[in-house]
């Protein structure tokens, strides 16, 4: 007996419901709650030297105490007070590229003599703080400060946007199924199904449900349906269904609907789900402000 299209959708409409008037949040054990209380972002996007939290909390010097100078990627040189970070063989190239010349100089004439003794495996440059090994691209220096050691780049977020597989001295990008690896072999877009269907969005408001276009236009061939308050939608692209909470005046009027929208031509078969989970909302005053609470 196939399941119907609705209960598959039922725990994740609760979850939303839940979620959107849930203030503030916990966050879970993975996240990083932001200073608002509000906002909750993965633990792996703090202090990557982007601001991800709207107040970024998430890149506060208090958060983030390391030094600036930790924050290049490896074979990266960090300029001098300064969140520039520039690869190292660009040092004593004899092109200027940190604001305050600490790139070039003197030193670099003056230590050059010295890399040879130093014994790098890879590569060695002169620095304001004395001859440096670095390594080919994809490679990292070890502790000895000489020897070379493959770097994961899979380790660093924002590498690749989805997949990421880490080879001796490279990586290889790519996309789960329902998306195609961009020319940039990193980011990746949804495949476009049927090719000859623009994409379209559903926006929920407190009196329909609208299709339109990424423009922003409406699709002139679907007609909103009417709803109320709704509260929590989501749509099965495997059923062409989308299902909706109907918020009304009393626990008996607060339901669960759904409706097909096959190749999105318009609404058809709008239906009511009979469950046993009160979906209704109650609302009470407090520290002035209105709370909504799911009974």
């Amino acid at each position: 007996m196939l399941t119907p299209p609705w209960l598959l959708l039922l725990p994740l409409l609760s979850a939303l419901v839940a979620a959107a008037i849930d203030a503030p949040k916990t966050c879970s054990p993975k996240q990083f709650a932001c200073r608002d209380q509000i906002t909750c972002i993965s633990k792996g996007w703090r202090c990557d030297g982007e601001r991800d939290c709207p107040d970024g909390s998430d890149e506060a010097p208090e958060i983030c105490p390391q030094s600036k100078a930790q924050r290049c990627q490896p074979n990266e040189h960090n300029c001098l007070g300064t969140e520039v970070c520039i690869p190292m063989s660009r040092l004593c190239n004899g092109v200027q590229d940190c604001v305050d010349g600490s790139d070039e100089g003197p030193h670099c004439r003056e230590l050059r003599g010295n890399c040879s003794r130093l014994g790098c495996q890879h590569h060695c440059v002169p620095t304001l703080d004395g001859p440096t090994c670095y390594c080919n691209s994809s490679f990292q220096l070890q502790a000895d400060g000489k020897t070379c050691k493959d770097f994961d780049e899979c380790s660093v977020y924002g590498t690749c946007s989805q997949l990421c597989t880490n080879t001796d001295g490279s990586f290889t990008c790519g996309c789960v199924e329902g998306y195609l690896l961009q020319p940039d072999n990193r980011s990746c877009k949804a495949k476009n199904e049927p090719v000859d269907r623009p994409p379209v969005l559903l926006i929920a408001n407190s009196q329909n449900i609208l299709a339109t276009y990424l423009s922003g236009a409406q699709v002139s061939t679907i007609t909103p349906t009417s709803t109320r308050q709704t509260t929590a939608m989501d749509f099965s692209y495997a059923n062409e269904t989308v299902c909706w909470v109907h918020v009304g005046d009393s626990a008996s009027q607060t339901q669960l609907k759904c409706a097909r929208m096959p190749g999105l031509k318009g609404f058809v078969d709008e239906h009511t789900i009979n469950i046993s989970l009160s979906l209704h909302r109650r609302s009470r005053k407090g520290a002035g402000k209105e709370v909504t609470q799911l009974g």
